[in-house]
Parts: structure tokens; sequence; C-alpha cells
């Protein structure tokens, strides 16, 4: 068993508690973990402007813009690119936002949101790029121009976000994916029965979501739900494990020198003998 499930409780494996603020705003492998890389800040912004560019273009090019939010691989898009607009910001709030006290190692509410959204689209990401690709979603339509751009590089991000970031990943956190999953469902559930139907007519948003044989769809997705969610976010930790792991055995011969007095909430802010404060960006 991972020790850290052995040290903490359950109840904190499910919290959004973490004692290294600045794991949000660095490379996984800098050696200087405690402050911020310009190259970072780069990098977050452009990827943050990659998805928004990828929502804005498959939206005014869907031939069927009023059906586009009925979707949820849509709708995981839309998320994603939040998530990484928040990512970017978490960074710049880290360089700007001088600690209360001086040293203050607490997540701030926008970390712990930001954490969140991690967390969900790690695993919606993950399952609509799977789910779509075997083919349970699109037997009854032809493949658009679209596709890979919706359902292939958001779990291209996912992957590579994972392991350039230092964010941490816990097992108990498949939990936080269901406030969408089944808030999606329950809609579903609504749009049917109000008489909603698809661009081309059918009452399914999906074939899997097919509410008119109500004693098998909710079976089926209830424990394909659970199994699945099971299987991705256990795979999204496995992948976190492994790149720890690794960096672990890269960095052993490193040891990182601390400044006596250096923020710890905002590791980019350096406080001199004569507490003049300054602005550090690695690049």
């Amino acid at each position: 068993m991972n020790p850290v499930l052995k040290k903490e409780p359950w109840t904190l494996q499910l919290g959004l508690n973490h004692h290294k603020p600045y794991d949000f705003c660095v490379f996984s492998w800098q050696s200087e973990k405690s402050k911020v890389s310009g190259y970072y800040l780069i990098y977050r912004f452009v990827v943050a402007a990659l998805l928004l560019s990828i929502s804005v273009f498959c939206l005014s090019v869907s031939q069927h813009p009023n059906y586009w939010f009925i979707y949820l691989s849509h709708n995981g898009l839309i998320l994603q690119t939040i998530h990484l607009g928040v990512a970017a910001a978490l960074p710049v709030q880290l360089l700007l936002t001088p600690p209360k006290d001086g040293f203050d190692n607490s997540l701030s509410h926008s970390s712990r949101f930001s954490w969140f959204l991690y967390n969900v689209t790690n695993s919606i990401s993950l399952i609509i790029s799977a789910v779509f690709w075997a083919g349970f979603s699109v037997v009854e339509r032809e493949p658009k121009d679209t596709d890979f751009l919706i359902h292939g590089m958001n779990s291209i991000i996912t992957i590579c976000d994972l392991f350039i970031s230092k964010r941490p990943c816990r097992l108990l956190h498949f939990t936080h994916s269901l406030a969408i999953f089944i808030p999606y469902g329950v809609f579903s559930v609504i749009y049917w029965a109000a008489g909603g139907r698809r661009e081309n007519g059918m009452s399914a948003i999906y074939p899997l979501l097919d509410w008119d044989n109500v004693s098998v769809t909710l079976p089926r997705v209830t424990v394909g739900l659970i199994l699945g969610l099971l299987f991705i976010h256990g795979l999204v930790w496995a992948l976190h494990l492994f790149r720890d792991r690794v960096l672990n055995c890269v960095n052993s011969h490193r040891t990182e020198e601390k400044p006596a007095l250096h923020g710890q909430w905002n590791p980019a802010l350096n406080i001199d003998e004569n507490r003049v404060v300054g602005f550090d960006i690695i690049v």
C-alpha cells in the first residue's frame, strides 16, 4: 500500500488540503521547487489559449449549434478550458499575493477549486475519449472533422499536463468526478422526459443513455460509471505515482536550498535582511 494512504485518514484523502501550495505552480522536474518558472507561465497560458481556441472553433463550425451544449463531450471540453484558465492564474496569484504573516503553507480557495477541476477533468477527458473511440457513442452518425479536437486533444493535454505539472493526486478523489457525471445523468433524463431530441430526431443524447429502455439503461449506466470511473482514476493515480517515483530517482542526488526568509505560500516572494521585498521568476 502507498505510504501516503497509511499515514492519512480517509477523511483527509477526500479533502483538498495540501501543505505545498507551490506544487500547483511549478514544473514537476524543477530543481528549485520554491520558484515560479517563466517557462511555466508561458506553458500555462499557451495551453489555456489552445483549449479556448478549440472550444470556440468547434462551436463556430458546428452545423447544429443549438444542440452543441447537450453533449457531455462538449461540456467536458468547456470544463477543461475553465480548468486550464484557472491553472494559469495560480502562478500569477502566487507572485502577486504576499503572505499575510510571512509564512503560510495553506492552499487558497482558488488552488482548491483548481485542484477539484483537475481531478474532474482528468477523469472526464479520458472517459470521453475511451467511450468515443470505442464506438459506443457514434454508432449512428458519420465521422466529423472536429472529432479529434474534441475527443482526442482533451486526453492528450490531460496526460501531458499530468507529467509536466507537480500537482498531487489522491485515490479517493475519484468521487469529485461524480459532481459532474451525476448532474449530467439527471439532465439527460429530464431532457428525454421533456421530449428533447437530438439534431437527427433521436430521443437519446447518446446510445448509452437510451431512457426509452430504462430497465436496461439505468443498471448499465450505474455499473459502467462506477467501474469506469474507478479504473480511469486509478490509472491517473498510478501515473502520478510513476511520475513521482521517476522524479525522485532522478533528483535523489539533489538538495534544494531554502532561504531562511522565504515565504512558504508565496515562494516567489523574497525578503532580504533589510526586509526589502522582491519577486523571483526563474527562466
